[in-house]
């Protein structure tokens, strides 16, 4: 016997296999619990809905959340039209707008000061002085270029055709009353198209002279410091980068509502949970959640349960725990099943070569295989211990076990043995005293064990017992061991 300690490996396939292999019993409990869950379930709602003030708090909900359903789509609507909206309006500006067309590497700023100049002069001698008009020339002009008549009269005359608001964004004005000035600036693409401007601007201010002069007084309109220059705007890139990105992220923006709108289209309308139709919907949604919870855990409790459990479960662990060889595994024969293409398939899935229809053949290729074994070890005895003893009395082989007598009788039974063999079934030594001493006058052991019946922790002890009573343990044999249906 091994005296190491064994530590049991946990084999994942062994364990789906032994899950799937009891699928019958996952379905039951599964099914059994879907049944509970859906009749509480369907119960408790025909108790509520018979109180009168259940009903009218579920329609007053009801009416509730159906008012917020289509609020919800509604408010999606709009978001998605005001995005469309907006989004159209951005690309238009900057597929029309100067500014997002000027080269911020490049940025061309014209500018001219306009001086008004009167022939106001200050009497000392007179106590009475004549009124200065000069501010009241240039508010007049400032607000003829403020008020649209100048970028209309630009509008009209210009070679390439601009909108108003574009023209306001590269035109600037700003007076100067205290030193009665006015100057225009303007930003363009290149040199031409700002001289343009500032040329039409200027005719426009002389064209109205003659009409403020008759209205206020005579006056002058001098140009002054009129330039045009090169410059690098890296305000303007930032701003036009941001106008870009501006555009893309309302693209996005339109993409997620839209998926929202689309999320909620399918989404199905708030249902009355009082009427009997919609009781009985919950019940079987409760039903298939139930048999699917109960699936779980019924598989899990079998997983649990075979990782845990001290019970043989493969034949393989004798060998691996104990240290002698399996002499033969018999298949356990079952009856006739419904549905067993499926554990016919799920053996297969589990690596089983064993057929079920085999077992008789397999037990008698046990006996075979013990009666091997023990012609091999009478060889090696000498010939001195074989004459010592007297006369020539039949080797006796013991069948002994945790299992059943009446499952040992039925394997021997199968098993083919001449008159030069005194074999019996005996009861298990940890628990029967009359089987202690049968087994002392044996000269060979076979253990019989059964899958998922014979405990390890026992199986230990009855070798150590044997062990100790210097019988030979010709190995195991195994029944009742998984094979394809």
């Amino acid at each position: 016997m091994n005296e190491q300690t064994y530590n049991q490996e946990i084999n994942l396939g062994k364990v789906i296999y032994r899950i799937l292999r009891d699928w019958r019993s996952i379905f039951i409990i599964a099914l059994s619990i879907a049944l509970l869950t859906g009749a509480g379930n369907l119960v408790l709602k025909k108790i509520k809905i018979s109180n009168t003030e259940y009903i009218t708090t579920a329609e007053e909900n009801y009416n509730r959340e159906l008012t917020a359903f289509y609020a919800r789509g509604e408010t999606l609507e709009r978001e998605i039209a005001n995005l469309e909206e907006t989004r159209e309006e951005r690309e238009t500006y900057n597929a029309n707008s100067v500014l997002m067309k000027i080269n911020p590497y490049r940025e061309y700023n014209a500018s001219l000061q306009l001086y008004v100049s009167t022939d106001y002069q200050i009497v000392p001698e007179l106590t009475y002085q004549n009124i200065d008009l000069s501010n009241r020339i240039l508010r007049s002009y400032i607000t003829y270029m403020v008020n649209g008549d100048m970028y209309q009269y630009i509008m009209d005359n210009i070679s390439k055709p601009i909108e108003l608001r574009y023209l306001k964004e590269i035109l600037s004005i700003s007076g100067d009353y205290d030193n009665r000035m006015v100057t225009l600036s303007v930003r363009g693409e290149d040199k031409q198209s700002c001289e343009e401007i500032l040329d039409y601007a200027l005719s426009g201010i002389l064209a109205k002279q003659r009409e403020i002069a008759d209205a206020i007084g005579e006056h002058e309109i001098v140009s002054v410091n009129q330039s045009v220059y090169e410059t690098v705007n890296l305000e303007l890139d930032e701003w036009q980068k941001g106008n870009l990105q501006y555009v893309s992220e309302l693209s996005i923006r339109l993409q997620e509502k839209a998926e929202e709108y689309a999320v909620w289209e399918a989404s199905p309308e708030p249902g009355r949970e009082f009427t009997d139709r919609a009781v009985v919907r919950d019940s079987v949604k409760k039903m298939i959640l139930g048999f699917l919870v109960g699936a779980v855990f019924a598989a899990v409790f079998i997983a649990f349960r075979y990782i845990m459990s001290d019970k043989l479960q493969d034949a393989g662990e004798l060998k691996n725990r104990f240290g002698l060889r399996v002499v033969a595994q018999v298949p356990g024969v079952h009856k006739k099943r419904v549905w067993v293409g499926f554990d016919r398939l799920f053996a297969r899935m589990g690596g089983l070569v064993l057929c079920e229809r085999d077992a008789a053949t397999l037990a008698k290729v046990a006996g075979e295989s013990v009666k091997a074994e023990m012609m091999m070890l009478e060889r090696s005895v000498s010939v001195s211990e074989k004459t010592k003893a007297a006369g020539e009395s039949p080797i006796t082989l013991i069948f002994t076990g945790s299992i059943e007598t009446s499952e040992m009788e039925k394997l021997v039974s199968l098993m083919d043995w001449q008159d030069s063999y005194s074999v019996r079934c005996v009861p298990n030594i940890l628990s029967d005293p009359t089987a202690v001493l049968t087994v002392m006058e044996a000269d060979y052991v076979v253990l019989v064990e059964k899958q998922e019946e014979s405990v390890c922790s026992q199986v230990e002890r009855e070798l150590s017992e044997l062990a100790a009573w210097k019988k030979k343990v010709l190995g195991f044999i195994v029944i009742g061991v998984d094979a394809v249906p």
